[in-house]
């Protein structure tokens, strides 16, 4: 089903994973049923999986991304169009890596790696790069050819090439990769890489005042593993990367960002997230941003059961993002791919009793789980940020550039009240239904004005999708009417209908009708219309394209045009900023 809004927002249920732990034997299992209530059935999960996260994200001054490959974006449409229908940013997992990029030692190839640039800008997503200096994925020419003697040139060179073939198009770099090792005997605790043995210490400095060089508008990030949990060695590496860190800042390194990679595991004993706190703040008090860059859960431990794995997986996201989405200084949540069907973990970490691993938002069949659940929940209640750092975040729609309507769909998408269409465009001129319109205005105005008592419609049943949004509607009086209880909920929307509903639900009336004479087509507008169209007029509601004097009140209303009227409603309401448009009826 196609729907302006994102149809169901928040679904119930999350409060049922509170104290879960993962349980192995048959009667733990049945206790474990019988304590937690399964979470909200697949088919509505489904439905909700129409809200994109990237836009719930974005509302919160958040950016919800994922990486993936370019096999999997280029080769499977589906997976490419529910990629970008849920997410604001791409990383490629592997397409800026070494290895990739550079087949010999004078030659660099950005094909795939600019391919998923143009997926991204196509799709309205941010572009993040992964990874300028790493220990691993590294050419096979890399041992014979680098040494003490040249490496500081081959990672200038790199840097230098790789940075600013996309400088000015990156949100962000990891800039390093993994430097931290607790096997090492050293005491900075430095990893004992090639970029270590040839150039000491001072080449993580070095690659990130490279980077800022090429590209200055990049978020330069160094990114790690395993400090998630709370487990010694966690803390451990918190504390190793925590003074790295200082020591960066300390010399003036532009270091802008930590990246917390986050590949969670489960355990049958459950796990936790409480000290991880006090290690966001004290990187936050250094004056750096965070970001949540490879988020996954390895289910290995968790019992085969698909049903109890994924609550337990969907607890785990909810634990570890409700603690790091309280730190104001996370700014991004990303995960290492966005399917179960191509999780790096299947090859690396398999289950020893040959259960598929579900460690992701969608399973392999890209149909939503609890753990899409958690995350939608998570973003939804987190505190909302300030603006973000790096580039701005590009127009969403490729199919409004340039439309009449541009600045109306993009400002409501901004606010998380209409979204487009799996295949990343938003199809401004289709028209949009009866239900789908109450869907919009009970978003757009979650505060009623009145309360009227409900409507029980003949013709809609309490299963069917917009059931409860049509009853708001109806009760914070946008809906009105209907001789016979009778909605019919799929029927268009005229224009005419869509001023009256707006009018009708802010409450406002006009006891000067002879403003209707500024329409040429005044004569068509029903009479049961006209009050309601002349206060929505004096109130610079109305907005006709192409003609600002023709109003077409009795023709099917447009995507476009439902944005146009319900973003100059929230305007009359003091709840948005005024957009200057020729088409907008001013008098």
């Amino acid at each position: 089903m196609h729907t302006l809004l994102k149809r169901r927002h928040f679904l119930m249920g999350l409060g049922a994973l509170t104290g879960m732990g993962a349980f192995t034997t048959a009667s733990q299992l049945r206790h474990f049923n019988k304590l937690v209530p399964a979470l909200a059935d697949s088919s509505s999960i489904a439905l909700a999986a129409e809200v994109a996260l990237h836009s719930s994200a974005r509302t919160k001054g958040l950016i919800f991304g994922a990486a993936a490959t370019y096999q999997q974006l280029s080769s499977n449409k589906a997976y490419a169009n529910l990629f970008a229908q849920q997410c604001g940013m791409l990383v490629p997992t592997n397409e800026l890596k070494w290895q990739e990029l550079r087949p010999s030692p004078g030659r660099f190839n950005f094909t795939r790696a600019d391919w998923m640039a143009r997926f991204a800008r196509s799709h309205g997503m941010l572009f993040r790069g992964h990874t300028l200096v790493w220990h691993k994925a590294l050419p096979n020419w890399f041992a014979s050819t680098v040494n003490k003697q040249n490496a500081e040139k081959y990672l200038r060179e790199h840097i230098s090439r790789v940075a600013g073939h996309y400088a000015g198009q990156m949100h962000s770099w990891d800039v390093v990769n993994e430097a931290i090792d607790l096997q090492v005997q050293r005491a900075d605790q430095l990893r004992n890489t090639p970029w270590l043995r040839f150039l000491g210490p001072e080449y993580i400095d070095l690659a990130f005042r490279a980077a800022a060089e090429a590209d200055p508008q990049a978020l330069l990030v160094y990114n790690d593993f395993a400090i998630e949990h709370d487990t010694p060695q966690a803390e451990a590496k918190r504390t190793a990367v925590l003074r790295l860190l200082e020591r960066l800042k300390s010399r003036g390194t532009p270091v802008q960002a930590l990246g917390i990679q986050s590949h969670l595991f489960g355990h049958p004993d459950g796990v936790k997230f409480t000290q991880i706190r006090r290690f966001l703040r004290n990187v936050a008090d250094l004056g750096l941003q965070i970001m949540i860059t490879e988020l996954d859960v390895n289910d290995q431990q968790l019992p085969r059961d698909a049903a109890v794995r994924d609550r337990a997986v969907a607890k785990i996201y909810a634990d570890f993002l409700s603690a790091v989405l309280d730190e104001p200084a996370v700014i991004a949540v990303m995960t290492w791919g966005l399917s179960d069907r191509y999780t790096w973990l299947a090859n690396r970490k398999p289950r020893g009793d040959g259960g598929g691993l579900r460690p992701l938002p969608f399973d392999e069949q890209l149909r939503p789980k609890p753990a899409w659940q958690s995350l939608a929940s998570a973003i939804a209640q987190a505190p909302s940020r300030s603006s973000q750092p790096g580039l701005p975040i590009p127009t969403r729609f490729p199919d409004i550039q340039g439309h009449w309507a541009q600045g109306y769909i993009q400002a409501l998408a901004d606010k998380n009240i209409i979204s487009g269409f799996p295949d990343g465009t938003f199809k401004p001129n289709a028209p949009v239904t009866r239900a789908e319109f109450a869907a919009i205005v009970t978003k757009a105005f979650p505060k009623a004005s009145q309360n009227n008592p409900s409507i029980e419609f003949v013709d809609i049943s309490q299963s069917f999708w917009g059931y409860s949004a049509i009853q708001t509607a109806v009760r914070r009086g946008f809906l009105v009417g209907y001789p016979g209880r009778i909605f019919q909920p799929s029927q268009q929307i005229p224009r005419v209908q869509v001023v009256v509903a707006l009018a009708s639900g802010l409450n406002l009336s006009s006891n000067n009708t002879n403003v209707l004479s500024f329409y040429q087509d005044a004569a068509q507008i029903p009479n049961y219309a006209t009050n309601k169209v002349a206060a929505a007029t004096q109130r610079r509601m109305v907005v006709n394209y192409p003609t600002a004097r023709q109003l077409n009140p009795n023709r099917n209303a447009t995507r476009a045009e439902v944005a146009a009227f319900v973003y100059q409603a929230l305007v009359d309401a003091g709840q948005a900023q005024p957009i200057n448009s020729p088409y907008l009826v001013r008098v």
